[in-house]
């Protein structure tokens, strides 16, 4: 199963942490929530047994029922939990006295469902991490300033900043502070500032002195994979998460380096984040199939759109946000109504899967690149009316990188693009789709 970054991709245990306050259903869907839906919930049932709702674990699974309402010692999902259970859950782990405690209380008293749990921010333990092998040196965000006069490059651990205003666009800047690869990358509205997404990590860098001023990292929970500033030019919108588990949406005052809120945005890892022109909504792009949009203004779901059958890597606005581009594993770009949440185009030939896209500000372009390397800048797109594919307006096709690639750029006026490969170089097209420059990794 392709995913923008597998190579990437951490298998991260969560840590229930009790405290006083916590009652036993709480405690008992915690643990559940931490250590048992990985492995038990749609698309992952093992033992045919499904955690992610109160009526699928009562219908329990293979081996009967989970669950004696009333009579924990007698429930199997209590039972595989203490030391001497056959089999025995979780299989590499032994939970301790409180929290298996707790979820025989739970049972004894009703199983009690607590859906809000589903939605807190896990608890998570500090994980050993190997130094990055000098080699690993893919681009995996990009993005143009303001005036278009400076290009940033996350490759690797480091952020590299070219001068594009001058022919040989030379190196003018590496931001070096992230310990693991940097995954995001923005600017803001102003220019002002870039913040830069990790591991467990969030910096923000002043755009004139390039120096780090704020760092996060607490209640971070994963992957910091996409990033996006509001137009106020003092909040910051960071896409976090675990594969397979969950995707939340921080929204931080990046100022002061205060997280202000967070939710959950998608059953999976999300892959893009993009505000519209007139900043007043947020599209994300998720693992779970879907693309949502949210409300700048008080982070409510504004409407999802469903139709791809693979993760969703990449989202972009037109130039008014009345359409919504979505790239896919499922080797498909979908454009979509954004109010009716009709596709109103589909684009690719189901042959390779959509990595990454962009938008150009003035809507003349839309680039789609592909994980071989290929791909294509579309123009007039219309309206699908049931004829073929082909009808949905121009394409240019790109000359190909050759490699994968996982991230690009758009000038506003479409005629040059820049994208991020997979051994850290930097390809750049004009709007004819040749490819005119190149920056490598070891310049």
């Amino acid at each position: 199963m392709f995913q923008r970054r597998l190579f990437l991709a951490l298998c991260l245990t969560s840590a229930t942490v009790l405290t006083a306050a916590d009652s036993p259903s709480l405690t008992a869907m915690r643990v559940m929530r931490d250590e048992c839906i990985g492995c038990h919930k749609p698309g992952k049932a093992k033992g045919g047994l499904i955690l992610n709702t109160r009526e699928k674990m009562m219908k329990g699974g293979n081996s009967g029922d989970a669950i004696v309402e009333g009579k924990g010692s007698e429930s199997l999902l209590y039972q595989v939990l203490e030391k001497d259970g056959d089999p025995h859950m979780p299989p590499k782990k032994q939970l301790d006295v409180a929290q298996i405690t707790a979820v025989k209380t739970w049972i004894d008293q009703g199983a009690k469902w607590e859906p809000q749990v589903f939605d807190e921010l896990p608890a998570v333990k500090p994980v050993a991490l190997n130094a990055m092998p000098v080699s690993y040196k893919p681009v995996l965000a990009i993005t143009l300033s303001l005036d278009e006069k400076r290009l940033a490059v996350a490759r690797a651990n480091a952020l590299d900043i070219y001068d594009l205003s001058k022919p040989e666009r030379p190196l003018d800047q590496k931001l070096t502070g992230h310990t693991e690869s940097v995954q995001s990358v923005a600017w803001s509205p102003d220019g002002k500032w870039i913040a830069t997404g990790g591991f467990r990590s969030l910096k923000i860098w002043d755009a004139e002195t390039w120096r780090e001023v704020k760092s996060l990292s607490s209640s971070l929970v994963g992957n910091i994979t996409a990033l996006a500033f509001a137009p106020d030019n003092t909040t910051l919108f960071a896409a976090d998460g675990e594969p397979g588990v969950s995707g939340f949406i921080h929204r931080v005052a990046f100022v002061e380096g205060k997280l202000l809120g967070s939710w959950k945005a998608h059953e999976d890892a999300i892959y893009g984040l993009k505000l519209s022109p007139d900043g007043k909504s947020l599209a994300s792009a998720s693992a779970d199939k879907l693309a949502k949009l949210w409300s700048v203004a008080d982070g409510k779901l504004i409407a999802f759109y469903e139709g791809h059958t693979n993760h969703v890597l990449a989202v972009a606005f037109n130039k008014d946000a009345t359409q919504l581009a979505t790239a896919s594993a499922d080797k498909e770009v979908k454009v979509w109504d954004v109010k009716s949440r009709e596709q109103d185009v589909m684009l690719g030939d189901k042959k390779i899967a959509f990595t990454t896209l962009a938008w150009s500000q003035d809507g003349s372009g839309l680039v789609a690149i592909t994980d071989k390397g290929s791909g294509s800048i579309y123009r007039d797109l219309v309206k699908h009316d049931g004829s073929q594919r082909s009808d949905t307006g121009k394409q240019s096709k790109l000359e190909s990188a050759g490699q994968m690639i996982y991230c690009c750029a758009i000038s506003k006026d479409a005629k040059a693009i820049f994208a991020g490969g997979h051994d850290g170089t930097v390809f750049i097209w004009s709007d004819a789709g040749k490819i005119t420059g190149k920056i490598a990794a070891d310049r």
